[in-house]
Formats: structure tokens, C-alpha cells, sequence
């Protein structure tokens, strides 16, 4: 467990921030392939230079990118407004979903290009045989939530998704120095009721709905992310790699860019939650977490691995992929 640090540290940032209780309870349920129009095959290469000239001169085409209300928006909402997308001429479309099931059905219809998910989801998905690859980590914050007097028990009952980011870091953060007895609830806000009700001793939760249940007097526990990283990434679809490269790459040099004016001032990244994530009001400021923010990047396969053999252990069936599988490493710098 660490301490929250002060902006201008290296760490965990702890700013005031703000929402309001009943409305955030329904916020949350919690090398490039080129593109087939990107040249065209000729008899000599001159020509195939010409065609793949001129793909790089054309426009680029809009991208659309699902977001949960998480964190995690923040260098993306600060990489909008700063401007940061139209430089590049790229426009993105961010759509905000509420729920997991709503993101993951608008990303297999083909409505959105990538989204924010996390590296359980990610090989859940390639396993079963869904094309998508995480371009990026993305900086997420789940704080466990605990009752009063919960963390001096050896026995604890705690709330959480069973196949999910939320299961891997309780067993990596807690699991050696409790008994769990883990309760599934998939509805975020349920879950989080059944922490201030007393029902449940602890439960893990994104920010900022964690902060909500801090804010009703629940105790807010800070780990160390697992081998130092979030385990939220980016994804996007085969067919977004194949058809929109160009437009991928330009998504990742704007949320670098956002990503160094909010470690100047850290400020920008709370504020762009507060204006741009539904019903996050001035009241939670004072509350909320903020992670350390990184320009993008991907984990090694080694930790990626360890995720996978992990997640082996609560689904059923093989879920035989690879970190190679997962990762689209185009788009970071090594």
C-alpha cells in the first residue's frame, strides 16, 4: 500500500475534486498493416512510390473511439480541447459508454474504431476469436474501497467482477494477506452500495466512482500498480489497423502531447474530467485519485504473460493466445 503524493512527485497525485453521490451511482455499470487503399500494386516501383505518395497526402478519415467514464479520458479530453487532434487533421469522434457490454457491442459491429478496455478483456477477446489489439496502455486508478475496520480482519468479504482487471488486482494486491471471500457483482454501482450498506467488507472501483464512496465515508486503500503499470490499454479493430494507420498514429502523437501539458500542470487533466465525464461535479475534487500519466507505451511480454496465465485460471475453456497476440506495438516508441 503507498501514499497518496502531492503534484510535482513521481507517483499517485491526490487533488481535490468534486461529483455528486446519486448521479455517479448510475455513471457506471465501472508495424502497422497498411490499409487496402493505401497503395496500389504496379509493375515498377516507381509507381508503387507515387501510390503510396499520395496516400500520405490524403485526408484523413474520421476515427471513432469508445471511452468509459474513468480516469483514464483524461490526456484524451485534454489532447481535444488543446487542439492537439485538428494539428494533426485527424477528427475523433469519442463516444462515452456507460456500461462494458454497450462498448464491447458497439466494437464488434464495427460502430466504433477502438476503445479503453483492459488486458483481461483484450485476451478474452483474441481468444475467442475477435481481432483487436491493444495500441496502448491507458493510466487507469482503482482504489479498493474498505468499511471501518475491515483491513484488521484476516477474513474479508469483497465485492467484484469474476473475468475481469478488478479480480486480477485483488488476488495481486491482497491475496497474501487475506482470506477472500470474493462476491460477484457486475454493476458497479450495486457493488458499491453493498460496501456503504456493510453487506460487503471492501470492493474494488475505478475512479472516480471510488472517490463517490469515499465521499460516504468508506476508507480508500492505494497499491502499487502490478509490475508498474495499469493494466487499461487502448484497443483497436483489424479492420482500423488495416484502413486507418495514418489516423491511429496521429490518435497517439495528440495524446502525447496532452500527456506532457498535464505533467506540467496536472490541474488540466482533473479539469477535463470534471467537464467532461457526466455527472463529475466540483464536490469529489477534494477526493479523487489521480494516476501518473505517460506518454503511450505498452508493457513488456513477460507481464503481459502473466496476465494471460492469470486469467487461464477464472474462465472456462483454453484461452490459448499469446502477449504477441494482444499488442500492436506500431504506434509506441521502444
Amino acid at each position: 500500500m503507498i501514499d497518496v503524493r502531492r503534484p510535482g512527485t513521481n507517483g499517485f497525485v491526490r487533488v481535490p475534486v468534486a461529483l455528486m453521490i446519486a448521479a455517479i451511482a448510475v455513471l457506471v455499470g465501472c508495424a502497422p498493416e497498411q490499409g487496402a487503399g493505401s497503395g496500389t500494386e504496379t509493375n515498377g516501383a516507381s509507381g508503387s512510390a507515387v501510390s503510396d505518395a499520395a496516400a500520405s497526402d490524403a485526408p484523413l478519415a474520421p476515427l471513432t473511439v469508445g471511452l468509459m467514464p474513468a480516469v483514464d479520458t483524461a490526456p484524451m479530453f485534454v489532447a481535444e480541447e488543446a487542439g492537439y487532434f485538428a494539428d494533426e487533421g485527424l477528427e475523433v469522434e469519442f463516444q462515452l459508454f456507460t456500461n462494458a457490454q454497450d462498448r464491447q457491442s458497439a466494437l464488434q459491429t464495427g460502430q466504433i474504431d477502438g476503445a479503453m478496455t483492459d488486458l483481461v478483456a483484450v485476451a478474452v477477446n483474441v481468444a475467442g476469436g475477435f481481432d483487436i489489439r491493444a495500441t496502448m496502455l491507458t493510466d487507469g486508478m482503482f482504489p479498493v474501497m474498505a468499511q471501518p475496520g475491515a483491513t484488521d480482519r484476516n477474513e474479508v468479504r469483497i465485492g467484484l467482477m469474476e473475468v475481469s482487471v478488478a479480480n486480477f488486482l485483488v488476488d495481486q494486491w491482497l491475496a497474501d494477506d487475506y482470506s477472500l471471500d470474493k462476491v460477484f457483482i457486475n454493476s458497479i454501482p450495486a457493488r458499491l452500495e453493498a460496501v456503504v450498506a456493510d453487506q460487503l467488507d471492501m470492493g474494488l472501483f475505478p475512479e472516480p466512482v471510488a472517490s463517490v464512496g469515499e465521499m460516504r465515508g468508506l476508507k480508500k486503500l492505494l497499491f502499487d500498480p502490478v509490475d508498474g503499470f495499469s493494466p487499461d490499454v487502448m484497443v483497436f479493430t483489424g479492420e482500423a489497423r488495416a484502413e486507418k494507420s495514418r489516423e491511429i498514429a496521429a490518435f497517439h502523437r495528440a495524446y502525447n502531447r496532452a500527456v506532457a501539458d498535464i505533467t506540467d500542470d496536472v490541474s488540466v487533466a482533473m479539469d477535463a474530467i470534471i467537464a467532461n465525464i457526466p455527472n463529475v461535479s466540483e464536490e469529489l475534487r477534494q477526493y479523487i485519485v489521480l494516476p501518473e500519466y505517460h506518454p503511450a507505451r505498452l508493457p513488456d511480454n513477460a507481464s503481459v504473460t502473466r496476465i494471460i496465465d492469470w486469467t487461464r485460471t477464472v474462465v472456462d475453456g483454453d484461452l490459448s493466445v499469446s502477449a504477441a497476440e494482444l499488442l500492436d506495438r506500431s504506434y509506441v516508441e521502444d
